[in-house]
């Protein structure tokens, strides 16, 4: 009996302890994912950044009525000398925005 209960603890054991790798794995997989990159436009002292400009951009197009469709392609040309965001839209809708 007692080199029953001795296995059956090292059988737990190795089950926690395997539960414990996999945990330890997930987390380092999770850590080494790649950080998405911030992207800051400057030009003559203002600042904008890109990720806000996208978000504008689908903001924009969806003030000006268009439906809610899935956004499947996106352009976005910037022009800082003129302090504008060009976009074309799904190949279909263009418009511009004001970058700062």
């Amino acid at each position: 009996m007692d080199k029953k209960i001795a296995t059956t603890e090292k059988e737990v054991m190795v089950k926690k302890e395997a539960e414990a790798v996999e945990n330890v794995t997930a987390v380092q997989e999770e850590a080494k994912k790649e950080a998405a990159p911030e992207i800051i436009l400057q030009y003559r002292g203002y600042e904008a950044n890109i990720d806000a400009v996208v978000e504008q951009v689908k903001a924009h197009y969806r003030a000006k009525g268009h439906a809610q469709e899935a956004v499947e392609s996106l352009q976005v040309y910037i022009k800082p000398e003129d302090f504008t965001a060009y976009y074309v839209l799904n190949d279909r809708v263009s418009g511009k925005i004001s970058l700062f």
